[in-house]
């Protein structure tokens, strides 16, 4: 099943100006920005490079084993592709900003790529730290994040001078910086801005959708979920969503080089799986039958826990499983009765997320009779096969 490594082998010999700009390439400038560029693109504005320019200048040995995400590989193999596409070889880049402050909760990321008619900027999406994951819980209750403030600062100080025409875009939480970006920036850029990228990216608290600033952006936005998306569901978000057939099963559809294309675009599917209904209906209901004080101890629950593993990223707690496994579990007993219950059920979840992401066989673990034993969802009743999901 072809994906956007294969749409660049197919449409990477025509410039856009005889194939036009579509969601297909947004997502892959938007995949980029997860590629680890730090003192390779300049931070400003002002200096550029090319693709080619990064690539060569990038050196694999230099990146530390547990900041390699799931889609490290790939990401380098699509640098690779870019650079030698006719389609994104005459694209400049700069902007590159990538901060990580655990004592704000902040993971934050951007990149600009600058073309000919237009200029797009690409907010990178939740990485393998625990300040991006804890960050990515707090929009559950927070109106405004660390990194949504600094993504409309990013904005205000590099377009607000200028007449470029914009467009912003970024895959899961990178999504949801380019819309409140575009809805809280200066209004002399928010006009320039014509379109807005998100992909499988999650929504807002119900003040922030409400608000006259998001509602006047809504119509700029083109968000693009896989069948069984989780992440793209939750939270309040206005915009019709895209549904795109994915190559891989349940939640590991969040990746985007699992979604399916065709030369021209995305391969679209008229509905969500199983699964997708499910977390619809189910996981999204859960969120919002909460108010603001148990999201906030839900976070806070959670985090309490992993950070007493004493790792900053989920592969350094993979790194030296027996430890934190017991780290966390120690710390899970710590916690009152309904705050564990809480915990160990999102801790679950992580751990069934993806093996290189989180901890590789906590959710085994988790099973520990010394500890509240859960109800469990019936997964298998419920949803499809991997064959029929995918």
């Amino acid at each position: 099943m072809a994906n956007i490594l294969d749409y660049l082998d197919w449409r990477g010999d025509l410039p856009f100006s005889a194939s036009s700009f579509n969601a297909v390439d947004a997502l892959i400038l938007a995949e980029l920005s997860y590629f680890p560029a730090e003192g390779i693109i300049p931070a400003g504005i002002d200096k550029t490079i090319t693709i080619a320019e990064l690539r060569d200048s990038f050196d694999a040995k230099k990146v530390p084993q547990e900041l390699r995400i799931v889609s490290y590989d790939q990401d380098v193999e699509l640098v690779e592709k870019l650079a030698a596409s006719r389609r994104f070889d005459g694209m400049r880049l700069c902007g590159y900003v990538n901060k990580v402050d655990s004592s704000r909760d902040l993971q934050f990321a951007a990149l600009t790529c600058i073309f000919d008619c237009f200029t797009y900027v690409a907010f990178r999406g939740t990485d393998s730290t625990l300040a991006g994951w804890k960050e990515d819980m707090n929009f559950s209750f927070m109106q405004e994040t660390a990194s949504q403030s600094m993504a409309v600062k990013y904005i205000n100080d590099n377009f607000t001078d200028g007449d470029a025409v914009l467009v912003f875009g970024g895959h899961s939480k990178g999504g949801n910086l380019a819309i409140y970006s575009t809805a809280f920036c200066n209004e002399t850029v928010r006009k320039r801005v014509r379109a807005i990228f998100a992909f499988d990216s999650p929504g807002f608290v119900e003040e922030v959708a409400a608000s006259k600033e998001y509602l006047a952006v809504t119509d700029r936005v083109i968000s693009v979920i896989p069948q069984s998306s989780l992440v793209g569901q939750l939270l309040s978000c206005s915009s019709e969503n895209r549904i795109v057939k994915s190559s891989a099963g349940g939640l590991s559809q969040h990746i985007a080089y699992t979604w399916q294309v065709n030369r021209c675009g995305f391969e679209y599917a008229e509905e969500l799986s199983k699964l997708g209904v499910f977390v619809n209906k189910t996981m999204t209901g859960w969120i919002s039958s909460l108010d603001e004080s148990e999201r906030h101890g839900f976070v806070d629950a959670v985090f309490s826990v992993l950070e007493a593993a004493e790792g900053e990223t989920f592969n350094e707690l993979s790194s030296n499983k027996r430890r934190s496994i017991t780290a966390i579990l120690g710390a899970l007993k710590r916690l009152p009765p309904e705050q564990r219950s809480v915990a160990k059920k999102a801790l679950s979840q992580l751990a069934s997320y993806g093996k290189r992401a989180v901890i590789s066989g906590l959710e085994e673990v988790l099973a520990d009779k010394e500890l509240p034993k859960l109800p469990r969802i019936p997964v298998k009743k419920a949803l499809p096969t991997k064959k029929a999901d995918a």
